[in-house]
C-alpha cells in the first residue's frame, strides 16, 4: 500500500543533441527513480526534453512542468529531482529563474541528485549559484572554442559549415587528422548554371515571382527542396532568388564571421547583429567566381533602380491591417497558408481578396489553385459556422456538465479555503457599500441622467 504521508516528486530530465546517446534519458530517470525510492518520495510525474539545448527555455516539457506547478488547487508535487543542475538549465539566469522564482513562489523546491542538495536547505543559494556558473561558463568555453576553430579554418581556405547553392564541398587531401577532416568548397557544376542562369534573366529584365515560376515550371530542384535547410514549402520562391541575387560568394567574395546570432532571452529564436569589421574573415577566391563581376554590376544596378524608383517599405502612418481570417485560411489544394491577394477601399470600405500564397509566389506548377475569395464572404462563413456550433443544445448541456462539475470541485474546498473566501466577500460587499454610498452623496449627475435616459429610450449600447 502507497504511503499517503509520502512527499510527491516530478523528475526532469535532458540532453542536448540528437548526437548524443538517446539512452541517456533513461539514465537519467533511474537516478532520480533511485533516489526518491531511497527517500521515500512518490514519483507523481517525468518530464524529459531529447535533443533539445540548455541554453534557452523554449523546451516543450520543461514548458509543461512549469505550467503544471501554476494550475488551479497548487501544484501537484512539492519537489523537482534532476540528475544534476545542467539538466535544468546551462544558462546562469535562466537556471537562477526557474529554481527561485517560478518553483518557489509555489513552494516547489529542486533537488540535485548528484549532490543531495535541495533548493530550500541552508546554503542552497550559494552552492546552486556557484554550480550554475560553472554550467552557464562552459556553455560559454564551448562557443568560444568552437568559434576560435571556425576562424582557424576560415583563415585557412577551408569551409567553415552551412551550405551554398552553386557549390559543394570535398575532403582536404592527405588530412594532418585523418578523424577530423576538413572541407574545402569546389563548383557544383549543374548548381553553377542554374545560378548564371538567374543572374542573365534577372538583369534581362524579368521579376523575381517570374524567374521562380519558371524555375518550378522546369522541374528545377529549389535550394531548400528534400529536406534541406529549416524551409517547409516546396520549390522556388522569389525570396530565395532574391536573396542569391544579392549574394557575393558568386563573383568569389567570400566574407566569414560578418554577423553572430544572438539568442533572444528565454526562447529558442535568434536574431542576427552585424560584427564589427575588424572582426571579419574576407578572402578573394576567383577561381571559385560563379558569374563575371560585369553581371554582378548590372544585376545590383537594377536593384538600385526599383529600390530608387518604389522607394522602401510602406509609407509612413501605413500600418499593416489585420482582417478576422489573417492566419486562418488554408489553400484546400496544397495545405499552404492564404494571404491577401488584393485590396481596395471603395465608399470609405474596406474590401481585400485572399488567395493561395504558394500559388501566387512559386507558381502554377507547385499549386494550381487560382481561385480567390472575398475576405467578407470568408469571415460570414467562418462567423456563422460558429454560431450555429455555439447555438447547438447539445454544446449547451456539456457546457452545463462541464460548469456543474468543476462548481463542485471548487466548492468542496476545506474549512480554511471556506473561511477565505468568506471574508473576500465580505470585503467586496463593503466595496459595493461604499461606492454606492459615494455616489448618493454627489447626487444629480448631467452624464448619469443622460445615461439612463438613452438607455430608456432604447438606443444602442
Amino acid at each position: 500500500m502507497r504511503d499517503s504521508t509520502a512527499v510527491p516528486v516530478a523528475l526532469y530530465a535532458r540532453y542536448s543533441t540528437d548526437r548524443q546517446d538517446t539512452r541517456s534519458i533513461d539514465d537519467q530517470l533511474r537516478r532520480c527513480r533511485e533516489h526518491a525510492a531511497a527517500r521515500g518520495f512518490t514519483v507523481a510525474a517525468e518530464y524529459a526534453d531529447a535533443a533539445i539545448s540548455g541554453a534557452h527555455l523554449d523546451r516543450a516539457q520543461l514548458q509543461k512542468m512549469l505550467g503544471d506547478v501554476r494550475q488551479r488547487g497548487g501544484p501537484p508535487f512539492k519537489a523537482v529531482l534532476i540528475d544534476d543542475l545542467s539538466r535544468l538549465s546551462r544558462d546562469l539566469g535562466d537556471t537562477w529563474k526557474i529554481i527561485f522564482e517560478d518553483l518557489a513562489i509555489v513552494d516547489v523546491k529542486v533537488i540535485d541528485v548528484t549532490t543531495g542538495m535541495a533548493s530550500d536547505s541552508a546554503g542552497a543559494r550559494l552552492t546552486f549559484g556557484a554550480l550554475a556558473l560553472v554550467n552557464d561558463t562552459f556553455l560559454q568555453l564551448v562557443r568560444s572554442e568552437t568559434h576560435r576553430g571556425l576562424t582557424g579554418r576560415a583563415l585557412a581556405g577551408f569551409w567553415t559549415g552551412g551550405r551554398v547553392y552553386g557549390y559543394a564541398t570535398v575532403e582536404e587531401e592527405n588530412p594532418p587528422d585523418p578523424e577530423h577532416c576538413r572541407k574545402r568548397m569546389v563548383l557544383h557544376p549543374e548548381e553553377s548554371e542554374i545560378v548564371r542562369r538567374i543572374f542573365t534573366l534577372f538583369a534581362d529584365g524579368i521579376s523575381l515571382k517570374n524567374i521562380a515560376a519558371r524555375l518550378n515550371e522546369e522541374g528545377v530542384t529549389a535550394p531548400h527542396d528534400h529536406g534541406r535547410g529549416n524551409k517547409i514549402g516546396r520549390g522556388w520562391g522569389h525570396t530565395t532568388v532574391r536573396a542569391m541575387l544579392l549574394n557575393q560568394r558568386y563573383i568569389g567574395h567570400f566574407a566569414w564571421n560578418s554577423t553572430k546570432w544572438v539568442r533572444v532571452p528565454g526562447k529558442k529564436t535568434r536574431r542576427k547583429v552585424a560584427r564589427p569589421e575588424a572582426e571579419r574573415v574576407v578572402r578573394e577566391c576567383p577561381e571559385l567566381a560563379i558569374i563575371t563581376k560585369d553581371l554582378w554590376d548590372l544585376v545590383q544596378e537594377r536593384f538600385r533602380r526599383t529600390r530608387k524608383h518604389h522607394g522602401r517599405g510602406r509609407p509612413a502612418g501605413t500600418g499593416t491591417h489585420v482582417y478576422l481570417v489573417s492566419g486562418l485560411l488554408r489553400c484546400g489544394v496544397c495545405g499552404g497558408s492564404m494571404t491577401v491577394m488584393g485590396r481596395k477601399i471603395k465608399a470609405g470600405v474596406r474590401y481585400a481578396t485572399f488567395g493561395c500564397t504558394t500559388h501566387s509566389q512559386r507558381g502554377s506548377s507547385i499549386c494550381p489553385n487560382s481561385l480567390t475569395i472575398s475576405e467578407r464572404k470568408a469571415s460570414a462563413a467562418i462567423l456563422g459556422a460558429l454560431q450555429d456550433a455555439l447555438t447547438d443544445p447539445l454544446l449547451a448541456e456539456r457546457f452545463q456538465r462541464s460548469f456543474e462539475r468543476r462548481f463542485g470541485e471548487l466548492t468542496r474546498t476545506s474549512s480554511s479555503d471556506a473561511a477565505d473566501i468568506e471574508r473576500r466577500i465580505r470585503e467586496a460587499e463593503g466595496r459595493v457599500r461604499n461606492v454606492t454610498e459615494a455616489m448618493a452623496k454627489i447626487g444629480y449627475s448631467e452624464a448619469c441622467s443622460g445615461s439612463s435616459a438613452s438607455k430608456r429610450a432604447g438606443s444602442p449600447t
